[in-house]
């Protein structure tokens, strides 16, 4: 059983507005807020919207700092000072990652929320250990079921994202595209999904479901049918700067998601517009 949310209640009061309008984004990832999102994000905002930033995953691995472990073309980042450079381990990564996704969230700003589920793998010293295995489980990392797990059916599962539904009751829903381009994104997708028609049955006033143009919807057959085709076009040139920004709070990710978006130099015109496919639309 889930262990429940962690919001970062003294941001709350800062954020709500007095539109009664939200926009919520939920991110399997402590940076997927900011990658599929973060431009609408930062434009409902300054249109009055409270906004809330999900993070569904407990980060177990994908931490860059002090050795990037699994892409070595990016730069080493130290917090020891050390000339060695060593892998951080999954308890500092569940840290280091929650206070940047906060410090992203700060940026536009939202209201952070941090789920339980565990990332199905771990860093111990070298090696990489996955979920189901003696060392993973003799390790017994924090949290509760993996996600791909949470969406068997479970109610106590569903239930946790059901009720952040019925708390801030959003318009506007985005999260990861359904059989998307990673495990934990697809399932943490399938799991919003579950909620939000749960919320609909229950009478809860949720809006409008989004998921990005990604997955199988970028293949060439859902191109040509139109079924990958996005009905929803977000033009975020003006908060670009905003998104950027929060993408290099990540700086666990290889310095920081945004670093080598320059303003100065320009900015390709796929960056300025977020697209998303509408997948309910409960305001009809």
């Amino acid at each position: 059983m889930l262990a429940g949310l962690a919001a970062f209640n003294g941001l709350s009061a800062q954020v709500k507005t007095d539109t009664g309008k939200c926009i919520m984004v939920f991110g399997a990832h402590a940076d997927d807020v900011d990658e599929i999102a973060g431009g609408t994000l930062a434009k409902y905002v300054a249109m009055g919207y409270t906004a809330v930033y999900v993070c569904m995953v407990k980060n177990l691995d994908g931490c860059s700092l002090e050795r990037t472990p699994w892409f070595d073309e990016g730069p080493d980042f130290t917090v020891s000072g050390s000339p060695m450079k060593y892998r951080v381990e999954a308890l500092e990564t569940i840290q280091i990652r929650e206070e940047e996704a906060k410090a992203a969230a700060a940026v536009y700003p939202a209201i952070p929320v941090f789920m339980d589920f565990r990332e199905p793998t771990l860093y111990i010293g070298r090696s990489i250990f996955f979920y189901g295995s003696e060392e993973y489980n003799r390790y017994n990392p924090p949290g509760g079921r993996t996600v791909a797990l949470a969406t068997m059916g479970e109610n106590e599962d569903v239930d946790v994202v059901y009720d952040l539904l019925k708390e801030y009751k959003p318009e506007i829903v985005i999260t990861h595209t359904l059989g998307g381009e990673k495990m934990d994104h697809g399932n943490a997708a399938y799991l919003v999904y579950i909620a939000f028609k749960q919320a609909m049955a229950n009478g809860v006033p949720v809006g409008k479901l989004w998921m990005p143009v990604n997955g199988w919807l970028l293949d060439e057959d859902a191109q040509a049918s139109g079924k990958g085709k996005p009905d929803v076009r977000i033009d975020i040139s003006q908060y670009l700067e905003t998104k950027y920004k929060a993408l290099n709070m990540h700086i666990s990710q290889n310095g920081g998601l945004g670093r080598n978006y320059l303003m100065s130099e320009g900015v390709p015109l796929n960056e300025q517009v977020e697209e998303f496919i509408t997948v309910i639309d409960n305001t009809n």
